[in-house]
């Protein structure tokens, strides 16, 4: 019995960390808002990857739980698809870890408006997912591209600004921060859904995978990180974010040659560009780093 347990407790850990972000389980997001907010006490680091880790684990395993019908129809297995009872644990385990996420922030945030923008946050991901609740009798927004894509414009610079709030207040340079943390983050939103596609057709689903090209959601996710770049450059040099986040910059002409490629290939998901897209993710991931050093290291 006990082995069984924890072969249960292990598979849950993995779909909580599942897919795998620059929030959790690497707590890059935490680091970077440390590093541009200018606090330097690591207490509120660790506040932060507390909150980042209870709060996007809750968000994955409740997505996980209401994922069952697509998993099982497009021939996933998981430990949810096997047992309706480990199915409701996960989702009280979602639902304490997002109350825990919640205490986190209530407790050691320094602004206040912080808290509303994360209880925006936890609705409408709580929405996005929920097929147990609300979702019997409304689609959920996960389903349909217009609410899927609403989700994540609300919900990442929201979310960003209540990490902010643990290490400083709400201010130019956190909405600033806000502001190119969310064509980053929707950038990958246009193109995780594209392994899912068959599972969502044959669920009648009309997600972004479903709905649009594959060749079209790759535009979009490109344009957005160059939007992304653009943004660091420009709030760096008015001086509303740290002089040296412009070091994002020497990561760029990873997107550069991305690009290229893709162009050369017609926007075409093949495998001709599968190494056109690591350079471009990890080259991404790079500048985000880089932010986080500059600002750590050579800001005064």
């Amino acid at each position: 019995m006990a082995p069984r347990f924890i072969n249960i407790l292990i598979e849950i850990f993995k779909l909580s960390a599942t897919p795998p972000s620059i929030v959790y389980p690497i707590p890059l997001l935490a680091f970077l808002l440390f590093s541009l907010s200018g606090c330097r006490d690591p207490f509120c680091l660790l506040c932060a990857i507390a909150f980042t880790f209870t709060s996007q684990a809750g968000m994955n395993l409740w997505n996980h739980v209401n994922d069952v019908e697509e998993d099982m129809l497009a021939g996933k297995r998981n430990v949810f698809t096997d047992s309706p009872g480990v199915r409701r644990a996960g989702a009280a385990l979602a639902f304490l870890l997002y109350s825990i996420s919640f205490t986190v922030l209530y407790v050691f945030s320094k602004d206040r408006l912080a808290v509303l923008a994360f209880g925006v946050v936890c609705f409408v991901t709580w929405i996005y997912s929920d097929r147990t609740f609300f979702g019997r009798f409304f689609r959920r927004w996960k389903d349909y591209y217009v609410t899927e894509v609403l989700t994540y414009v609300i919900s990442a610079p929201l979310y960003t600004i209540a990490v902010w709030s643990l290490f400083s207040r709400i201010d130019a340079r956190a909405i600033a921060t806000a502001a190119f943390m969310t064509p980053f983050a929707l950038s990958g939103t246009f193109l995780k859904d594209i392994k899912d596609t068959t599972g969502d057709e044959m669920a009648g689903l009309k997600t972004l995978a479903v709905v649009f090209s594959p060749s079209t959601l790759l535009r979009i996710s490109v344009a957005l990180l160059w939007i992304y770049y653009i943004e660091v450059l420009v709030f760096s040099v008015l001086g509303i974010i740290p002089a040296f986040s412009i070091l994002a910059l020497l990561a760029f002409p990873g997107l550069i040659y991305s690009t290229f490629c893709f162009v050369r290939n017609n926007w075409e998901i093949s495998l001709k560009i599968a190494g056109a897209v690591k350079v471009m993710v990890y080259t991404n991931l790079l500048s985000l780093l880089l932010i986080a050093l500059g600002c750590l290291v050579l800001q005064p």
